[in-house]
């Protein structure tokens, strides 16, 4: 689809530190418009919270002027996937089941 102009462009904020990066999805004409306003009751209270980070995270951003890719930290497998750290978490379990075990005397 590439080929017709789809997807040019795109960067997958995945790909990124933070998983979020300053990105126009909309049309032009609807990037000033706002669909979503929480309140300061409940849940929404956490998500606004949550909205004023990111905005102000994107803005730190666009001053730094440079968005760093996963790839480029050092140490860190950008191949790897969650159920690497899945696997890791059970293993950890199992061997804290054979501790406990052998502590118990069984």
């Amino acid at each position: 689809m590439k080929q017709y102009g789809d997807g040019v462009g795109y960067r997958n904020p995945h790909e990124f530190e933070g998983d979020d990066i300053s990105q126009q999805y909309l049309p032009d004409a609807l990037v000033e418009q706002r669909y979503y306003v929480p309140r300061d009751q409940g849940d929404e209270a956490t998500v606004s919270a949550r909205m004023a980070v990111l905005d102000s995270a994107r803005q730190a951003v666009r001053e730094a002027g440079r968005q760093r890719r996963k790839q480029d930290r050092p140490g860190v497998d950008p191949m790897a996937s969650m159920s690497d750290g899945l696997n890791a978490h059970n293993e950890s379990r199992k061997r804290l089941a054979e501790t406990q075990k052998r502590d118990a005397g069984t």
